[in-house]
């Protein structure tokens, strides 16, 4: 029992670990942009994965034990990845409106070899729109009018496209196969080392090994 026991407090709060730091992460996605929930979701990453790596560095030995223990980090990456994105579609299937915008300011940025193009967007009765827009602002240029989803209150950046096109099934679905791939790899690597009993003494404090 002793062990049951142990195996689901590490499994715990290895787990609820992750699903903090994916609120977490998900919540500065939506309301201050991608680079703060980028290193966000770095730290908890490392965070995450260092717990892993600990529950199975202090648990029960067994052969390829690399395997499970690759699957439960892979799947902690596509959870991270996958759960902003998710989280973001959900919040503006349920608060978005479809909308025209005109590009207003376009950039570029650059990271290890790749670009991503930036721009600022304006409604067509020329008032500014606060956030820039969330997807990749690629093929177009100042003067644009473009389809987006717009959180009439601003509080979410926009995204390019109809409403239709936000649907999340996909990438729940995902999250859900990357949830149970690291529940079993946390249930693999929770169960607790045995440790062997102390070898009996004789009265005179010599080990005896049991034999008559």
């Amino acid at each position: 029992m002793g062990l049951a026991r142990s195996a689901l407090l590490r499994g715990g709060l290895l787990l609820g670990g992750t699903l903090l730091g994916l609120v977490l992460s998900s919540a500065v996605h939506l309301w201050w942009g991608t680079t703060g929930s980028v290193l966000l979701t770095v730290i908890a990453m490392i965070g995450n994965a260092t717990a892993l790596g600990f529950v199975y560095a202090s648990g029960r030995s067994f052969r390829f034990a690399n395997v499970p223990l690759i699957c439960g980090m892979l799947a902690l990456f596509l959870l991270y990845m996958v759960g902003a994105i998710a989280v973001r579609d959900i919040a503006l299937t349920l608060v978005g409106a479809d909308a025209e915008a005109v590009v207003d300011r376009t950039w570029t940025t650059s990271h290890r070899g790749s670009e991503t193009q930036h721009c600022t967007l304006r409604h067509t009765d020329g008032t500014p729109i606060r956030r820039e827009l969330e997807s990749n602002c690629e093929g177009h240029d100042r003067g644009d009018v473009i389809p987006v989803v717009l959180d009439p209150e601003e509080r979410f950046a926009p995204v390019a496209g109809p409403k239709s096109d936000l649907s999340a099934l996909g990438e729940l679905q995902a999250m859900a196969g990357a949830g149970l791939v690291l529940l079993v790899s946390v249930a693999i690597g929770s169960v607790p080392a045995r440790h062997a009993p102390a070898p009996r003494t004789s009265n005179r404090g010599a080990p005896t090994s049991g034999a008559p």
